[in-house]
C-alpha cells in the first residue's frame, strides 16, 4: 500500500490548494519515515526544507513550527548508519517490536483485531487495494499516513476526496491512537532521532484534529 517515497516535496497529479498541498507532503514526509530509515537524499530534503513557513504570516501553532525546526536539525547531524540502527532499534527488534505502530494494537490491545477489518473494509470502500507485496497490515502508521495522502491529491478518483470524506476517515482510523502512538516512540529509551519524528508527528496531527473537529 505504501509508495516509495524519497523527498519532501511532491508533484500533485491533480490541481490542489496549497493549503491541501503542503498537508500532502507531510503526510508523505511521515509516510516515508516510519515505513523505513530515511536515507541521506531524504535527510538533506528535511535540512533544506528547514524554513517551511513565515512565522510572521503562518498559522501553523508554535509548537508545529519548533517541532519542524529541531527534526530538521536532527536531520542534518545524524547518519544514515546511525538511523538505521535507530529504526531497528525501536520498529523491528528481536521478536515483538518494542514499539508498535499499528492502529489495533493501540485500539484493541492485540493485532489483526475488529479495528484492522473495519479499515480493510472502508479502504475497499474508498477504492484502495491491498499491494500482494505489502509485508505490513493496512493499519500501520505509514500505511495510514500514505492514504490520506492520496486521499488529498485525489490519487484514486477524478478529483482529491472531499474534507467530509478526509475527515471520517481520518477521525475514524487515526485521532483514537495517533497521539499514543506518538508518546510512545517518543519516550522510548532507545528513541534519538525519531523522538524529534515523533514530536513533529504529534504537532501535525494535533493541528489535524483541531482543524477536523471545526469543520
Amino acid at each position: 500500500m505504501h509508495a516509495e517515497i524519497a523527498a519532501v516535496n511532491f508533484a500533485a497529479p491533480r490541481l490542489v490548494s496549497v493549503e491541501d498541498q503542503v498537508r500532502a507532503d507531510f503526510y508523505a514526509l511521515l509516510a516515508s519515515l516510519f515505513y523505513r530509515a530515511p536515507d541521506d537524499r531524504l535527510l538533506q530534503s528535511i535540512v533544506i526544507a528547514n524554513e517551511p513557513v513565515d512565522d510572521e504570516k503562518s498559522e501553523a501553532s508554535e509548537s508545529f513550527v519548533k517541532a519542524w525546526r529541531a527534526l530538521a536539525n536532527a536531520s542534518n547531524v545524524v547518519s544514515h548508519d546511525a538511523v538505521v540502527d535507530e529504526y531497528q532499534a525501536v520498529f523491528v527488534g528481536v521478536g515483538r517490536p518494542p514499539v508498535m505502530v499499528y492502529g489495533s494494537f493501540y485500539i484493541a490491545g492485540f493485532m489483526m483485531e475488529k479495528p484492522l477489518a473495519e479499515l480493510r473494509t472502508d479502504l475497499v470502500k474508498l477504492g484502495f487495494a491491498r499491494d500482494a507485496s505489502a509485508h505490513e497490515s493496512e493499519d500501520h502508521i505509514a500505511a495510514l499516513c500514505d492514504v490520506m495522502r492520496a486521499l488529498i491529491l485525489g490519487d484514486l478518483s477524478d478529483t482529491p476526496a472531499s474534507i467530509a470524506q478526509q475527515k471520517t476517515f481520518f477521525m475514524q482510523h487515526l485521532k483514537p491512537w495517533v497521539l499514543k502512538c506518538c508518546s510512545a516512540v517518543h519516550d522510548f529509551e532507545r528513541s534519538n532521532y525519531y523522538q524529534h519524528v515523533a514530536a513533529f508527528a504529534a504537532a501535525f496531527f494535533e493541528i489535524e484534529i483541531a482543524a477536523f473537529e471545526i469543520d
